[in-house]
């Protein structure tokens, strides 16, 4: 449901979701090539790179991919550190 909900706000015309699911793909085929057959200077498409949405939701596709553990374990640990930072600046934490 989370995921669903990060790629209708993040993807706002289908176009950016085709762009985002053909560099994972990309990522995905480029990290199973192996030795000589790998290209050193590959990169993301530019719309991408260029673009903060499309960027975060990329590497959130990715991690979840990757690792779906700590994919969700982000999704507990990212408020608590907010929490604590916020404390600390208002200098409840020394």
């Amino acid at each position: 449901m989370i995921l669903r909900w990060l790629v209708r706000s993040l993807c706002t015309t289908p176009t950016e979701l085709r762009v985002v699911l053909k560099g994972m793909r990309a990522y995905r085929e480029h990290g199973l090539t192996i030795g000589d057959e790998r290209n050193e200077t590959w990169r993301f498409d530019r719309r991408i790179t260029c673009n903060i949405r499309l960027s975060l939701l990329t590497g959130l596709l990715l991690l979840h991919a990757d690792n779906p553990q700590v994919f969700a374990a982000g999704w507990l640990a990212l408020p608590l550190a907010t929490l604590l930072a916020m404390a600390r600046l208002a200098g409840a934490l020394r």
